[in-house]
């Protein structure tokens, strides 16, 4: 019994791990999602990315599947609410997984990006799941 127990841990931590990637770019430069939150805990239907570079990127879904793009840049804090929004920026496909960490469900799809605003380009895809 303990043996099936040791060896079911390490399965349930893949199973809960964020999964991101893509080729987007911001300004030219590689935006590297680190990873992903479901944007429910920051109020909106879609999903917040982390990046590597301590930026974050907010893409709601709108009532006709566009993606409605915030930039944090890196040094802002995840969970302010303040950040720039770039208006619409593109498609956002996002569906709900069938599970729930903290009672936040799991939130995967995929995001095609392509908009200059602000003094900001994106450009590109990211997927994602997991994201809780």
């Amino acid at each position: 019994m303990r043996m099936l127990l040791l060896g079911l841990v390490p399965a349930l931590a893949v199973a809960c791990s964020n999964e991101v990637g893509g080729d987007l770019t911001v300004n030219g430069a590689p935006f590297a999602p680190t990873g992903c939150r479901n944007g429910v805990v920051h109020g909106f239907r879609g999903v917040a990315l982390s990046g590597k570079d301590g930026s974050n990127l907010r893409i709601a879904a709108s009532m006709t599947g566009e993606a409605i793009v915030a930039i944090l840049p890196g040094g802002a804090r995840a969970e302010a609410q303040a950040g720039l929004e770039l208006g619409k920026c593109g498609l956002l496909t996002i569906g709900d997984q069938s599970s729930t960490i903290n009672d936040v469900r799991n939130v995967e799809g995929k995001a095609d990006l392509d908009c200059s605003a602000k003094g900001y380009t994106l450009k590109g895809t990211v997927t994602f799941a997991n994201c809780h």
